[in-house]
């Protein structure tokens, strides 16, 4: 693996790990007050390690939402890679590098980076919409602590509608 992706490997691992501990209210109705530990399940880091992602059951007799976690920053609902993760091999694809390249460098399958790439330009699409209505604007990057929840909200009601409403 290259240097630089070994770099972004370790950096949103270390992110990631101590971000663990955020705000916690529920992603539907926003309840901050009435809520229980409820389990966790175990989610793969951006390596090999694992790390457990805690879940909670809304106690709002008026939300639709049974059970929610919350996750920390740099993980995206549904998708293996980071916002970061994508953006990097996309900047890589318009840099020129042929979609073999991109896979042998970042130690990925050729399937896996062109659905990375595919994903990684729907998302730069949306996000060059999204900022100018959104509560995390103009990144959510700049204050993952606060803002990436609210993120990780619109990301997934914007890219997997039916499994968030």
């Amino acid at each position: 693996m290259p240097r630089s992706w070994n770099s972004l490997i370790t950096v949103l691992s270390e992110i990631t790990r101590k971000s663990c501990e955020s705000l916690v209210c529920c992603s539907h109705c926003g309840n901050s007050h009435t809520y229980v530990k409820w389990g966790f399940y175990s989610r793969y880091l951006f390596d090999d390690e694992i790390i457990n992602i805690q879940r909670y059951r809304c106690d709002n007799d008026l939300c639709p939402c049974k059970t929610f976690s919350i996750l920390p920053h740099a993980f995206l609902r549904i998708v293996r890679a980071s916002l970061c993760m994508l953006m990097y091999v996309l900047k890589m694809y318009e840099q020129g590098n042929s979609i073999a390249n991109i896979a042998r460098d970042t130690s990925n399958t050729w399937q896996r980076t062109q659905r990375w790439l595919t994903k990684a330009s729907a998302i730069q699409e949306w996000l060059k919409q999204e900022p100018n209505i959104a509560s995390w604007s103009p990144s959510p990057c700049f204050s993952p602590d606060r803002l990436w929840t609210p993120f990780i909200k619109d990301f997934s009601w914007a890219f997997y509608p039916d499994r968030w409403r």
